[in-house]
C-alpha cells in the first residue's frame, strides 16, 4: 500500500481481533483509500502495522478473502479484488463484519426519515402526494404478506418510498442527504429483508407502517408522520434483532 500504510490503525487487545482488522480495510475501501488491484503489504509488514499476532493477519485475510474483498496469488500475495469478483459490496461487507452499523443506519433513518416525513406534510404537493400513495399501491399489489419476499421490486418500491418523502420537503439537503445514505441501504436490504422475513407477519406490518406514514402526509398532520415512521422504523428494529438472535443466524463476526 505504500503511503496508504499510514491509514492503518493499531488495533488494542480485544477478541474481535480479526474482524476489527476487516473491518478497518473495508472501511477503507469504502472511502476509496484502498482500490481493487492494490496489493496488501506482507504478512509481517501487517503484524507490525497493526500491532497484532501473525495467527489475527492470517485470520481476518480469510475472513475478507471468504467474502470476496482480496484474493491471494501464491508467491505474488495479496490483493484487493476487483469488482466482478467480489461477492458482496463494501457496505454489505462492513455490516458483516459489524452489525452494529445495522442499527447506526437505523438511528440515522430514524431521525432523517422522520423529520423528512413530518416536513413532507408542510411543503408537499397535491401530485406528489398522489405519486407516494401510487407507490404505496403498487406495494400492496405485490402482496400484503409476500412483498418482503420480492427482494427486487419490493425493495425498489420501498426505497422509492423514502426518496419521494424526501423530495416532498422540498429541500435540498433532505434529499441530498437520502441519495448519501441509499448505496448504504442497497448494500444491506438483502440481508435485513431476508432476516425479517423470518419473522411471521413482517411483510404486512411493513406495509401497513407505510400506509400510516402515507395517510399522515396526505391528511398533512406533521406529528402523526412523523410517529408512524419511527415506529415502522422500531419495527424493523425489534424484528431484525429477533430474527438474528436465533440459532444459526447471527452475521460472521457478531
Amino acid at each position: 500500500m505504500g503511503t496508504k500504510d499510514r491509514v492503518i490503525s493499531r488495533i488494542e487487545k480485544s477478541p474481535r481481533i480479526p474482524t476489527l482488522v476487516a473491518e478497518q480495510i473495508i472501511d477503507h475501501i469504502i472511502q476509496g483509500v484502498l482500490k481493487p488491484g492494490d496489493k496488501l503489504p506482507s504478512e509481517q509488514k501487517m503484524t507490525r502495522l497493526f500491532g497484532i499476532s501473525r495467527i489475527s493477519v492470517r485470520e481476518s485475510m480469510k475472513l475478507l478473502e471468504a467474502m470476496g474483498y482480496i484474493v491471494s496469488y501464491e508467491r505474488r500475495g495479496k490483493f484487493i479484488a476487483m469488482p466482478e469478483e467480489g461477492a458482496m459490496s463494501p457496505i454489505d461487507g462492513l455490516v458483516a463484519v459489524d452489525p452494529r452499523k445495522i442499527w447506526e443506519l437505523l438511528d440515522v433513518r430514524r431521525f432523517l426519515d422522520a423529520e423528512a416525513a413530518a416536513c413532507a406534510c408542510l411543503h408537499s404537493t397535491k401530485k406528489e402526494r398522489a405519486e407516494l400513495k401510487k407507490i404505496y399501491d403498487k406495494t400492496v399489489e405485490l402482496g400484503i404478506d409476500t412483498v418482503i419476499y420480492n427482494l427486487k421490486e419490493g425493495g425498489r418500491l420501498y426505497t422509492r418510498f423514502f426518496d419521494l418523502i424526501a423530495e416532498c420537503t422540498g429541500n435540498s439537503i433532505f434529499i441530498d442527504l437520502r441519495k448519501s445514505i441509499n448505496t448504504i441501504l442497497a448494500g444491506v436490504f438483502p440481508y435485513s429483508r431476508k432476516k425479517l422475513s423470518l419473522i411471521e407477519g413482517s411483510s404486512r406490518a411493513i406495509v401497513k407502517g407505510l400506509s400510516a406514514i402515507y395517510q399522515a402526509i396526505e391528511t398533512q398532520d406533521p406529528q402523526a408522520a412523523r410517529k408512524a415512521t419511527i415506529r415502522h422504523i422500531n419495527y424493523i428494529e425489534k424484528s431484525l434483532k429477533k430474527a438474528i438472535e436465533r440459532p444459526g443466524s447471527k452475521l460472521p463476526g457478531s
